[in-house]
């Protein structure tokens, strides 16, 4: 057993589930009791960041700040690993987030996605998405931004996949400005289907802001190539420490 397979099953998983039972016992029916997210939201960007901390997981962030003056964005990256919306969920302002379906019905966390206001998506299912759409624009509306992986899967090698057209059909139907963020370096640290987190360094390169305000649907291509090529300029890993 690795070092990394150590602290994983005995310092990051104690700590993920001694978290969990406190969000069960008081953090989730005081949200449903207060109808108000943030301070379940706040401290699980707490526990989040602890939890990567313990793991060995440094997080440098680079570029302008993520927008945090109250306006709605469309947050997009790359997808190379189950770490990423950990780290960005630490980095960011309050955001929704399109997820699995599947993850909705456990009965801990499903529940806590929901109070966040999360949004349930089955790709499959041309109805689920048509619903994920409709409910990702009512939030963006209301001034709460979106986080997407816009490839839709992970990566296996780390280059970027071809992006899909909604977030950014999204983004123009609300006017919302799209930001692009590189992730490199979580694909080192847990790649697609392992389970133990290594210790290194993720580098998270904020973009500026790409304005979609008052431009036409037409425009919906230009925004994926733009965005994608600022995503790929900063994809490389983070150098290791000696």
């Amino acid at each position: 057993m690795t070092l990394a397979m150590v602290r994983t099953a005995l310092v990051v998983m104690p700590f993920l589930a001694g978290a969990a039972v406190v969000g069960l016992i008081v953090l989730i029916p005081l949200t449903w009791i207060l109808r108000d997210a943030g301070p379940m939201y706040r401290a699980a960007r707490r526990v989040l960041r602890m939890a990567l901390w313990l793991a060995g997981v440094k997080v440098e962030a680079l570029g302008p700040e993520p927008v945090s003056d109250g306006r709605a964005c469309v947050y997009v990256a790359n997808h190379a690993s189950n770490v990423d919306p950990l780290v960005l969920l630490v980095c960011l302002p309050r955001v929704t987030i399109l997820a699995k379906a599947s993850v909705f019905r456990w009965p801990l966390l499903g529940r806590a996605l929901r109070l966040a206001e999360f949004i349930p998506v089955e790709r499959d299912r041309p109805a689920s998405r048509r619903e994920a759409r409709r409910a990702a624009g009512e939030r963006l509306k209301r001034g709460l931004s979106l986080l997407v992986f816009p490839e839709g899967t992970r990566s296996l090698d780390g280059s970027l996949l071809p992006f899909r057209p909604g977030p950014f059909a999204m983004a123009l139907e609300a006017g919302a400005p799209i930001v692009p963020i590189s992730l490199a370096g979580t694909r080192e640290i847990l790649g697609k289907g392992e389970v133990r987190i290594r210790p290194g360094t993720v580098r998270v390169t904020f973009h500026p802001p790409i304005p979609t305000a008052g431009l036409p649907p037409s425009e919906r291509e230009r925004l994926v190539q733009k965005a994608r090529a600022a995503i790929d300029s900063a994809l490389s890993p983070p150098a290791r420490s000696t």
